[in-house]
């Protein structure tokens, strides 16, 4: 992963009453000392929500910080739904990947694309099936998990990541001490970068919207947006064809808007070289 800045972490947690708050407890257990013990060269900071409204209230807070300089690493201890389409918080109030893919990329294009996240919620890897390919990406980069964990699991690893990073500041040192914190369920958490969601959202983009099934519906909602008809089927058909060569032409030209888009291009011009970044449409066809 590239490079990134941080100067706080924001623990933020949302567990039942009778629960262990195992985000508390890494705050208390390592982040605050880890904190007093670089002579404050980041800070932490432990926030409990529980309902949407301190949910809101704590993104737009953050949002606001980072307008002053702070670059965040959220810490997210929060419940994720069975069907794997968001956050349960402890009213049972939901928060849809959804919606927080949107919030999270309105605070990363604050900081220019340098927000990253750990994740102890269940299923929270799905967060990567709602970034959206013609929006600021959400994050930097996550560690999370596609499957159920359990709290032991999630303390024993996060603390040593965290207790290795905030001392070397090395990613690639604190990921390894991560996944092999547990041998036995060694492969139930994913490292997934910036790049490689581009990549990978691209190409399910890709499948659904150029296949011969997507072109059709494409020509179909061009139809329907513009109020067309057509003398004959001759000439609805000639339409179609028309429209497919029109779209292969735009294939290359809609992937460097969409690029530029994503990675904040724009207004932070630094990441075209400060990302790998594949430059051609075809490039994404081949990528695994």
């Amino acid at each position: 992963m590239r490079n990134f800045r941080f100067n706080k972490i924001y623990v933020i947690e949302s567990l039942d009453k009778d629960e262990q708050k195992t985000g508390k407890d890494l705050y208390d257990d390592i982040l605050r000392w880890r904190q007093m013990s670089s002579d404050n060269k980041f800070t932490c900071e432990y926030k409990p929500i529980n309902n949407k409204v301190e949910y809101e209230t704590l993104i737009a807070h953050i949002e606001k910080e980072c307008e002053k300089g702070i670059f965040p690493i959220l810490h997210f201890e929060i419940h994720g739904l069975s069907n794997k389409s968001g956050l349960v918080l402890n009213n049972n109030e939901t928060i849809t990947y959804s919606k927080l893919t949107e919030d999270l990329s309105k605070i990363n294009i604050k900081i220019g694309n340098n927000l990253f996240l750990t994740l102890a919620v269940c299923h929270g890897a799905y967060l990567l099936g709602a970034v959206k390919i013609n929006k600021p990406a959400p994050f930097l980069g996550f560690i999370g998990s596609f499957e159920t964990i359990n709290n032991d699991d999630i303390l024993y690893r996060y603390t040593g990541f965290y207790n290795e990073f905030l001392t070397s500041f090395d990613l690639s040192t604190s990921l390894k001490i991560f996944f092999e914190a547990n041998h036995i369920d060694n492969n139930k958490f994913s490292f997934i970068d910036t790049e490689e969601t581009f990549m990978t959202v691209y190409k399910n983009y890709i499948k659904e919207n150029t296949s011969k099934k997507g072109i059709k519906k494409r020509i179909e909602d061009a139809i329907l947006e513009n109020n067309l008809t057509f003398k004959s089927r001759q000439e609805k058909r000639k339409f179609g064809r028309d429209f497919e060569k029109e779209l292969n032409k735009t294939k290359q030209k809609y992937y460097s808007k969409h690029k530029d888009i994503f990675f904040m291009i724009k207004d932070f011009p630094e990441n075209k070289e400060r990302f790998k970044l594949a430059r051609n449409y075809s490039e994404i066809i081949n990528y695994n």
